[in-house]
């Protein structure tokens, strides 16, 4: 880890001394490059000025000199005229002229002096031919006798080439003097230019010096930060839990943090140098950090929160669990290095242990509370259920005088209110826990339980002289779909609060509905508002609380545990509503119950209802399975004074055997009961037997609803909850009955009625198959199965004239799968018919099912024919 951030430190230094010379560089180099800057201006400037000066001057003489010439030419030739006999004043002319000639011929050729007028205007005059050199040279060249001759005209024409020259000689001097003041303002003007451009340089570089400078600024102070940076990590890792070791590229260690010397046991120095495999070992590998780097490419899910569960060696030879997760990176000089943070999990892993046996602790304690509730239920229940049927059945089957009206009364009010106490008691335990959303949802009206609770409650209510009013809605309200004993729970608390605390006034229930969502969703407000003795307003929070009552004295004038309004509020938060209280000390309160449901999907018509309700309900056959003697005596006596006939069974097995070969109307049969429960009993009763399609009723005193799905997933189709009340056990008869009177009638019709043959073929199913099948497949199936017709009712006649009905069922529902699953409707329903019979123990039946069975043969071969399908086999019922 030092090595590490020494590496990142060393390149800070180095960062640093690099920037000052950057900036010694790019100073001396300004400087130089002023000072060359200035010296070739100056030599430049020098030079230039220099040069313009000799060519000036150059050409100027050479002007001063032409008209000099000239001059000394015509004073020759002056002479020459004085004295022609004069050979050495001829001799002067002679040179004076070669002077003249030779002056003329340099001017002619001088590149500098080609631009003057002196050069255009002289070289037409002196230079072309026949001109004056063209003339005078020849003369010159001459004897003396020729030149004497020749002077007197040759000075005549000197005067005129005198004038020219010097006319010439003054207008080229101008003319060098105008070019010459043009080519130094031209040269002026470039050396300011030159002078601008250096100084935009120089600006330039300035500017470009300013940059370096504060990146160089920027970049220490970003070095700087670097710098803070590593030293707080270096603090930061240095302090981990966390182990933390550096290896190179051939899995050495290099470096380490304080908590890799404790986790492995071993000092910095130590660790340095040794390999990564003798620290960690994971089983299947002897190369731990290629492992590593492998799952990290591929991200694979062996990892866990981005770390591998390894264990680590320490120093002893002893191993614990640890958790390591994998870095790659580069060192200072580029070479690879991996970082790997190791986690000591030991600690965990005992605490994991430990919550681990808790949790199983807990789920033994939850499910010790579950066995003690459902004893609980079981037990107290089923007491209570005797005690209040009994005195039900005391009063409305013997005639009581008025004592013995008043002390069944009382006896009949006491198990009640021991009832409430241990409804409140087990359904307080349910809400609490996290099985309130184990609530059978089911469809009902909340009119029509407001009523329901409002007609059970008017006996109370009468007690205390009070009178109950329900405010209906104008219009009629849709079903909803909800937990229903929920919904029921909350406002039979709210309504027996109200009654319990209220003498000689009244209970109006108010429902206000509100559609929402287009019809999808109900919104009720439903207010119970009493006329009792009202709550203070300290205490309107505190009458929610389980267990609190507002007179908590021995000489407390209202009965009750506190409970109600407790398991209203967690009924009404379960359902995803609301309780809102307003009361007024004296004058009483109002309860009002918030909730939105869902309207039901399926809505029953109120007349058919209202038709259903006046029908007459049908003697049934019962079965009643029940083990208490007492509970089996007196539901057997509440469906006998009904006008009932009943069967008993004192279990499970027992309700097996008389359901198999009697079909009951109806079923009532207890859960929990020796040899086989109830619900091993149901699915029996629905696998084979005569009864196996009748309603099955399960009566229970554990009414805890997370046990309903299994209840209906055994086969049961409704549950009765003990104690069993007069009311509740007409309401399931009245709900089923009417569904066993509707089959009885369409029963006795199809027996009354002249019987339809059934047709050959099912038409549809038949043209399905022949198109996904093809002809010839069909064909051949049909054939086998007719061949094979003829040896099954041979084979079902055998067994049923033997008594092996169950056997005969067997074969005969193996056969009309067969015949269905191509169409062959008629055998279909004649194997149907026979395999019915088979299961009842109806010989007879059987015998009218076999017979149907032969007569249908003919017709389907007939009716396979008919559609292109020949059968080579005939049957014998076919040839007579």
């Amino acid at each position: 880890m030092t090595k590490f951030f020494d590496e990142a430190l060393e390149e800070g230094r180095i960062h640093r001394a690099a920037v000052r010379v950057r900036h010694i560089t790019l100073a001396f180099t300004f400087v130089v490059t002023l000072a060359a800057m200035g010296y070739v201006f100056l030599q430049i400037d020098g030079e230039l000025e220099r040069s313009s000066s000799v060519n000036s001057d150059n050409v100027t003489w050479t002007m001063a000199q032409v008209e000099v010439d000239t001059l000394k030419l015509q004073r020759a030739v002056i002479l020459a005229a004085q004295r022609p006999d004069d050979p050495k004043v001829l001799d002067d002319l002679r040179l004076a002229f070669d002077i003249f000639y030779s002056r003329f011929n340099v001017l002619a050729k001088s590149d500098e002096l080609n631009f003057l007028p002196i050069n255009e205007t002289l070289r037409e005059e002196l230079w072309s031919q026949g001109a004056f050199f063209d003339r005078i040279t020849p003369i010159i060249d001459s004897d003396d006798a020729t030149l004497s001759a020749a002077v007197p005209a040759l000075q005549a024409e000197m005067v005129t080439v005198a004038n020219t020259v010097r006319t010439q000689v003054v207008s080229s001097l101008q003319s060098l003097m105008v070019s010459g003041d043009a080519r130094r303002n031209e040269l002026r003007r470039s050396l300011q230019v030159f002078a601008a451009a250096a100084l935009g340089l120089l600006g330039l570089m300035a500017a470009l010096s300013l940059v370096i400078i504060l990146q160089n600024r920027a970049q220490s102070r970003r070095t700087e930060t670097t710098e803070r940076a590593v030293h707080n990590l270096r603090a930061v890792i240095e302090s981990s839990l966390d182990a933390l070791i550096i290896a190179d590229a051939q899995g050495a260690v290099t470096d380490c943090n304080s908590a890799a010397e404790l986790l492995f046991g071993v000092s910095r120095d130590d660790l340095r140098g040794i390999p990564v495999e003798r620290l960690l070992h994971h089983e299947g590998t002897d190369d731990p950090l290629t492992l590593l780097r492998s799952l990290y490419r591929t991200d694979s899910p062996e990892l866990q929160d981005g770390r591998l569960l390894m264990h680590g060696r320490r120093a002893d030879a002893s191993e614990t669990p640890v958790e390591v997760a994998l870095a790659e990176a580069q060192g200072a000089s580029g070479e690879p290095m991996f970082i790997a943070f190791i986690r000591d999990i030991s600690e965990r892993i005992e605490r994991e242990e430990s919550l681990r046996k808790a949790r199983n602790d807990a789920l033994k304690g939850e499910e010790a509370k579950s066995r003690f509730l459902a004893v609980m239920s079981h037990e107290m229940r089923t007491p209570l259920n005797g005690l209040i049927a009994a005195t039900e059945l005391l009063q409305t089957s013997t005639d009581l005088d008025q004592r013995q009206s008043w002390l069944s009364e009382i006896v009949l009010s006491c198990g009640w209110a021991a009832l409430d106490q241990v409804n409140n008691v087990l359904e307080l335990t349910r809400l609490g826990s996290d099985q309130s959303a184990s609530y059978q949802v089911s469809d009902f009206s909340p009119v029509q339980v407001v009523r329901d609770l409002m007609l059970q409650n008017q006996p109370q209510a009468g007690k205390r002289g009070n009178l109950l009013h329900f405010e209906e809605p104008a219009q009629p309200l849709p079903l909803v779909s909800a937990p229903r004993q929920l919904f029921m729970r909350v406002l039979y608390n709210l309504i027996g609060n109200a009654i319990k605390f209220t003498d000689a006034g009244s209970v109006t229930v108010r429902i206000t509905p509100k559609m929402q969502e287009d019809g999808r969703k109900l919104g009720l407000s439903i207010a119970v508002i009493d006329t009792g003795i009202g709550i203070p307003e300290q205490d309107l929070e505190r009458i929610f609380h389980n267990f609190e009552t507002l007179d908590a004295s021995y000489a407390r004038m209202r009965e009750g545990t506190g409970l109600g309004l407790g398991i209203a509020k967690l009924s009404a938060e379960a359902m995803g509503g609301t309780i809102h209280v307003s009361s007024e000390l004296g004058k009483g309160s109002t309860f009002t119950f918030d909730v939105t449901l869902p309207v039901a999907i399926e809505t029953r018509a109120a007349a058919a209802e209202t038709a259903e309700a006046q029908e007459e309900e049908p003697v049934l056959n019962i079965l009643v399975v029940e083990d208490n003697p007492i509970n089996s005596l007196l539901l057997t006596e509440m469906l006998r004074l009904r006008g009932h006939t009943v069967t008993n069974a004192v279990d499970g097995v027992e309700a097996v055997e008389k359901a198999t070969f009697t079909a009951f109307d109806m079923i009532l049969t207890d859960i929990s009961m020796p040899r086989m429960d109830g619900l091993e009993a149901t699915r029996h009763i629905r696998r084979e037997g005569a009864s196996r399609n009748v309603p099955i009723i399960g009566v229970t005193a554990n009414a805890s609803p997370d046990k309903m799905p299994e209840f209906l997933g055994a086969g049961m189709t409704d549950v009765l909850v003990k104690p069993i009340t007069r009311a509740a056990l007409m309401a399931i008869l009245a709900t089923y009955s009417r569904g066993i009177a509707r089959n009885r009638q369409r029963t006795a019709i199809a027996a009354t009625a002249s019987p339809a043959e059934p047709s050959a073929l099912n038409e549809d199913v038949f043209r399905e198959t022949l198109q996904e099948m093809g002809h010839d497949f069909v064909a051949r199936l049909a054939d086998k199965l007719i061949g094979e017709t003829e040896e099954v009712t041979a084979q079902l006649s055998d067994l049923s004239s033997a008594g092996r009905h169950d056997e005969a069922a067997k074969v005969a529902h193996k056969t009309a799968g067969a015949a269905a699953a191509i169409g062959l409707g008629g055998l279909h329903a004649a194997l149907v018919g026979f395999e019915t019979a088979a299961h009842a123990a109806d010989s007879d039946a059987e015998a009218k099912a076999l017979a149907a069975l032969r007569s249908v043969l003919p017709r389907t071969i007939t009716a396979l024919g008919e559609n292109g399908i020949s059968i080579s086999a005939q049957p014998r019922a076919a040839a007579e």
